[in-house]
């Protein structure tokens, strides 16, 4: 009998994004870079005025930046 695994088998590649983190330390709100509309952003959590940081995540394109 066979199994149909749909699992990734290789880790997702990771690289440094910039981030913004919310400096609360009971709270762990983070987002990307890109994806946030102010500069720099509330935490969507407690909204605390967040930081840059980054961390090291598998990258995405925030497709809704570039305009065609």
């Amino acid at each position: 009998m066979s199994f149909y695994n749909n699992r990734r088998k290789e880790p997702l590649p990771s690289e440094n994004v910039d981030t913004w983190e919310c400096p609360e330390e009971d709270c762990n709100g983070w987002m990307r870079k890109d994806f946030a509309a102010e500069t720099p952003p509330p935490c969507p959590f407690c909204g605390a005025q967040m930081i840059s940081g980054t961390r090291y995540i598998p990258p995405l394109k925030n497709t809704s930046l570039h305009k065609d």
